[in-house]
């Protein structure tokens, strides 16, 4: 079962073990449609955003596309803390694939960084260092 991931799930990040442990295998970075915004979501640890979908002024944010076995699905969904959830994500290909998203409420006190367009850029303009 196919699964995006924006943020501490990306390659060489903190969570992305979560990923591999359960048999998590890459297919491919890509971008969504310009749809979405992404947030800096305050006081989770690791640092992590939340991407919301917009009916305006969204932007193309970059993605990782994960094959992650069907019987671990499940339990890798049961490890993911709120305001954070899956849904549908549409992808700059027209397709849709089940992706992290936020519960909207969670961005009222979240930083916009959207104009990153994407959690490593960010994260490297924030830090001052490239990002793996």
């Amino acid at each position: 079962m196919n699964i995006a991931v924006v943020g501490a799930h990306l390659s060489g990040l903190p969570l992305n073990s979560q990923l591999t442990e359960r048999g998590g295998k890459l297919v491919r970075a890509t971008r969504t449609k310009p749809v979405y915004r992404l947030f800096a979501l305050p006081g989770s640890t690791p640092p992590k955003p939340g991407m919301l979908r917009v009916a305006e002024n969204g932007a193309a944010i970059e993605l990782e596309v994960w094959d992650l076995p069907v019987s671990a699905f499940g339990e890798f969904v049961g490890l993911i803390p709120p305001p954070l959830c899956i849904g549908t994500i549409e992808v700059e290909d027209d397709q849709r694939v089940q992706g992290f998203l936020v519960e909207a409420y969670a961005v009222a006190n979240a930083k916009d960084i959207t104009e990153y367009r994407g959690w490593r850029a960010y994260l490297a303009a924030s830090t001052g260092k490239k990002s793996p």
